[in-house]
């Protein structure tokens, strides 16, 4: 099945199609990968949906196109996230769903929630570049989209703390139609296969990410732990000096990914929880956090009680089978969840053959 993503605007990604597994700059006819990617093989985050598919699938940033892509009546699967300069008045026919049809005649058509809540039409109001702005019209314009679509995905499980979050039951109110839950896919092999190993330090790992608002209690708890318990504990180094993403994805993935234990304790219910997938991925143990993936792959922490967290903590240091399982459990879930074949046997069942 032929597949394209699209994104009505991205200031950091270029369109690109796959060639035999990797990402190939329309422009230069090159591997490609952004920033935040691991390799032109495999990413992490931003539009990774046409690994699921595989070669002759591609992704289009309309900001290239000025907005309309190119003619492809080969495509069956479009998954589109327009959230920001397809929704503002002046620009909205042209990024609106029909004229997306023109382009790929044989195509269904999926509108992706991309963004939620405070981060969906956020801004500058000082800016003046409109696209930066707090635009007014932008939610009931994205209402109008999702109507047209022919289904609404929304990347994280069923019946899990995002589905349930006030932005997305009143999203559900608003528009014409059933949001669909699929998880986010994760590429587990690559993931596996690079960064997994067999012989984890017994050691903690905290995860700060960039919004402070996210981290929590994650390095006091996670300090305390390693006080008490005599364990090293780790953290990437933000002393201010550097940009915060001074790492590249792939020296992160290796600071982080050693360790028996990863402490992310995110108290925000409206994430469905990347970090957490892969930590899966390479049989890493999450403690903490109300993120969805927390949820599924590791139920019995995925709470932000340091009591409850502590009592998980030592059943899993005391006793090494249990934490063996608590890990393989976490790995076999991960697969079952969110690898590629899985991903997109429910995309073809849920949107093609609906």
């Amino acid at each position: 099945m032929r597949f394209v993503e699209i994104w009505d605007y991205t200031a950091h990604i270029e369109s690109f199609y796959l060639k035999n597994g990797v990402a190939t700059s329309f422009k230069t006819k090159e591997p490609y990968k952004y920033k935040h990617a691991i390799s032109s093989e495999c990413w992490l985050q931003g539009p990774i949906y046409p690994w699921i598919f595989d070669d002759g699938s591609y992704f289009i940033n309309l900001e290239e196109y000025d907005g309309v892509p190119p003619y492809d009546d080969s495509v069956d699967m479009v998954l589109y996230a327009n959230e920001r300069v397809g929704l503002m008045d002046e620009y909205y026919e042209k990024y609106s769903v029909d004229s997306i049809r023109k382009q790929f005649p044989n195509a269904v058509i999926v509108g992706l929630i991309k963004e939620v809540a405070h981060n969906f039409n956020s801004g500058d109001a000082s800016s003046d570049i409109p696209r930066r702005q707090v635009r007014p019209e932008r939610p009931k314009n994205r209402i109008r989209f999702f109507n047209d679509c022919d289904h609404v995905l929304m990347p994280t499980i069923p019946n899990g703390n995002c589905s349930k979050i006030e932005y997305i039951k009143k999203l559900q109110s608003d528009i014409n139609k059933e949001i669909t839950y699929i998880p986010g896919p994760v590429n587990t092999e690559y993931v596996f296969k690079n960064y997994f190993n067999g012989f984890k330090q017994n050691s903690i790992f905290a995860y700060l990410p960039l919004q402070h608002q996210r981290r929590g209690l994650t390095y006091q708890f996670a300090s305390y732990i390693g006080n008490k318990y005599n364990l090293p504990v780790y953290a990437k180094n933000l002393d201010g000096t550097q940009p915060f993403d001074y790492l590249s994805s792939h020296d992160f993935v290796n600071l982080w990914s050693p360790h028996n234990y990863h402490f992310n304790l995110d108290p925000l219910e409206s994430q469905p929880g990347q970090q957490c997938k892969q930590v899966a991925s390479v049989g890493s143990i999450n403690i903490g956090g109300v993120n969805d993936s927390h949820k599924f792959l590791y139920p019995e922490t995925a709470t932000n009680d340091l009591e409850v967290l502590e009592d998980a903590f030592v059943s899993y240091h005391e006793n090494e089978e249990k934490r063996l399982q608590v890990m393989q459990n976490a790995i076999d879930k991960i697969n079952q969840l969110c690898g590629f074949e899985i991903i997109k046997g429910q995309f073809v069942d849920r949107f093609k053959n609906d």
